[in-house]
């Protein structure tokens, strides 16, 4: 188990003022820890273009899933700290895989932030064939223990999304394991599932497609389904889940390096593309306030700590 001490992303050293600009002597890869189509994978591809533009090199996208994010993690990990090989990591890689897995191949304090890059909020959505309409009948159902609810594997987000709304609903109900969102969602399209809980970014594409929309687990509505309500106001309760992204360099990267890749992060969260896919798709991009290594390492350090209890009080047994 990690300690408190190691459970922290690495602080980055100050630059020095006169600190030697960097420039990448080949391309950039930055290391998405799941496969193609998904929330993170598409944020990486959004803000690549524009990240070469600042650094005067390509930026490639390269998928590498396994272990919750822990493969491509513990590449980049033991990768040399020079700033070609990046890591867009999320809530699961940096909050939840410490408290699930007995061990890991990595330590979230293996890393240096350059910065937060979107906040995803989740929503929860129903099968057309389920014949649920409202959260009323979402709760009746669940707490008979009649749901099927879409799970993926331990640590995913789809899977925390799942753990949190069958608690909420009593904890009786079936989590089905998929491989990722995408097979989870055919499968609600199909019938074959009742509930899938996943980010907005690839659940409002389910919902144009035919799904329904019941509640969104964030604070807020979202513009795209003003109609849906949050889950506090839907009387399911406060389900407080949005999925962060950081990009991040292996620790030890030096500061002006860093600092070169945090300016490009910058230069792609203004990039007005970048912005408007962005908001279609309900991501909300950190405004200047909430941007850079510091602010990262204080989202981390406290959603370790939620994430931590929540984990222990649902019951989740380590692997």
């Amino acid at each position: 188990m990690l300690t408190t001490r190691r459970a922290l992303l690495a602080a980055p050293l100050a630059t020095p003022a006169f600190a030697q600009a960097w420039a990448p002597s080949r391309s950039v890869t930055i290391l998405i820890p799941f496969a193609a189509g998904g929330a993170t994978d598409v944020m990486g591809r959004l803000i690549a273009q524009p990240m070469s533009q600042k650094l005067g090199q390509s930026v490639v996208v390269e998928n590498m899933a396994g272990a919750s994010g822990g493969v491509a993690a513990a590449r980049v990990a033991r990768s040399p700290a020079d700033g070609h090989l990046l890591f867009l990591g999320h809530i699961g890689v940096f909050a939840f895989n410490q408290h699930l897995f007995n061990r890991l191949a990595y330590d979230p304090a293996d890393f240096m932030p350059a910065g937060l890059v979107a906040t995803n909020p989740m929503v929860l959505i129903v099968s057309r064939q389920s014949g649920i309409t409202n959260m009323e009948e979402l709760q009746a159902r669940g707490r008979a223990g009649r749901l099927s609810i879409g799970s993926s594997g331990l640590g995913t987000t789809l899977h925390m999304g799942g753990v949190m709304v069958n608690k909420a609903l009593g904890g009786g109900n079936t989590l089905v394991p998929y491989r990722g969102g995408g097979p989870a969602i055919n499968d609600l399209h199909a019938g074959v599932l009742d509930v899938v809980v996943d980010q907005a970014l690839t659940a409002l594409p389910a919902v144009e497609a035919g799904a329904r929309a019941i509640a969104v687990t964030g604070p807020t509505r979202l513009p795209q389904i003003p109609a849906t309500p949050t889950t506090r106001e839907a009387g399911l309760g406060a389900l407080d889940l949005e999925v962060w992204n950081i990009l991040t360099a292996v620790r030890g990267t030096p500061p002006h390096i860093m600092a070169a890749v945090t300016a490009a992060l910058a230069h792609a969260l203004d990039d007005a593309h970048v912005r408007a896919r962005f908001e279609a798709a309900s991501a909300r991009a950190p405004g200047p306030a909430e941007r850079g290594p510091e602010v990262a390492i204080r989202l981390v350090r406290e959603e370790q700590a939620r994430w931590g209890q929540f984990i222990r009080e649902a019951g989740i047994e380590r692997e």
